[in-house]
């Protein structure tokens, strides 16, 4: 029996078709799943974000305490990484805290108002308050600690964002007791 040349030739052919038609179902497979994954893993990201912050809050609001408790001299050092979001050391007027905001695309457990620049109730774990205002798509979701009644404050640092080795010092100047927080 002899070969026909034309007949070999189309079965390389159909060799390269199949290559590529499981190369592109391989890539259709890929695009589904990252499509379908990626706002569950970027809610995950958010959700972990929020509570490392909330935690980072919480220790450094214990700290606080503790240094104006033991009074004048007392110190604490505090590392602080800030990934996302604003973190801000306010002491103007009668606002007298700290306070973290970030703007999520989900609401993260997180009641928020139901029209654009509603606020949502205020939740409170301790010393901490948790809120979360809708704005356009996302929700801006706040979470502080506030000292205007307890603790005077004071900082030159305004606004953190990254690594920062800071100290918490309880200090006394003109007669008044303050709790100062600047880079270490």
């Amino acid at each position: 029996m002899k070969r026909n040349p034309l007949n070999l030739y189309f079965k390389k052919g159909d060799i390269w078709i199949s290559a590529a038609l499981y190369t592109a179902l391989g890539l259709i497979l890929i695009t589904v799943i990252l499509s379908v994954g990626m706002p569950f893993v970027n809610k995950i990201k958010d959700r972990n974000t929020v509570l490392q912050t909330k935690n980072i809050l919480i220790e450094m609001d214990k700290l606080i305490r503790e240094v104006e408790f033991e009074g004048v001299g007392s110190r604490r050092p505090f590392f602080v990484e800030i990934q996302e979001g604003d973190f801000k050391i306010e002491e103007e007027g009668a606002k007298e805290r700290i306070i973290w905001t970030v703007i999520s695309d989900e609401k993260l457990g997180i009641e928020s108002g139901e029209n654009v620049g509603l606020q949502g109730p205020l939740i409170q774990e301790g010393n901490l308050n948790i809120q979360s205002t809708r704005v356009g798509q996302g929700y801006e979701i706040s979470i502080w600690l506030d000292y205007k009644d307890d603790i005077d404050i004071r900082s030159d640092l305004k606004q953190l964002s990254g690594q920062y080795n800071l100290i918490l010092e309880h200090r006394q100047s003109e007669g008044q007791d303050y709790v100062e927080i600047k880079e270490g």
